[in-house]
């Protein structure tokens, strides 16, 4: 059985939340009307991991997050996605829907899908394969 989500404009909780990821994404260098710059920050990111030995290595949450962040506003400034709040009864986090709120994605998990893989330069073409369907079905 799937849990029902509920989807809420962003709370100032939210807002707040937003602005932190993406004032470190722009501290990171990342340009969030760049899908590339997002992309490359990804990439960049799983190399220096690959690279830094198991035992070194820090929780990628942080950084995996804020990349996520990054696209999701990406997705936002280009589509008719718009910021929300969803949730189920397992908790609430900053998600993408359309215009009915029917469609929900949250941005971290085909980063954090992707991560288990380690793979790279999927980010751009992830993207902007997901514009070309949301265009597609006149969002």
């Amino acid at each position: 059985m799937t849990a029902e989500i509920t989807v809420q404009p962003l709370d100032r909780r939210a807002q707040r939340a937003l602005a932190g990821w993406l004032g470190d994404a722009q501290a990171a260098g990342i340009d969030v009307d760049d899908i590339d710059s997002i992309g490359a920050a990804y990439d960049d990111y799983v190399h220096e991991v690959l690279l830094t030995p198991a035992a070194d290595r820090v929780d990628p949450t942080p950084t995996l997050t804020m990349i996520a962040m990054a696209m999701g506003e990406y997705l936002q400034r280009n589509s008719g996605l718009q910021w929300r709040v969803a949730g189920d009864s397992q908790g609430s986090d900053l998600a993408l829907a359309s215009a009915d709120d029917l469609g929900v994605l949250y941005p971290i998990d085909p980063v954090a899908q992707a991560w288990e893989q380690r793979q790279r330069g999927w980010l751009p073409v992830f993207a902007r394969e997901l514009m070309r369907n949301i265009e597609g079905t006149g969002e």
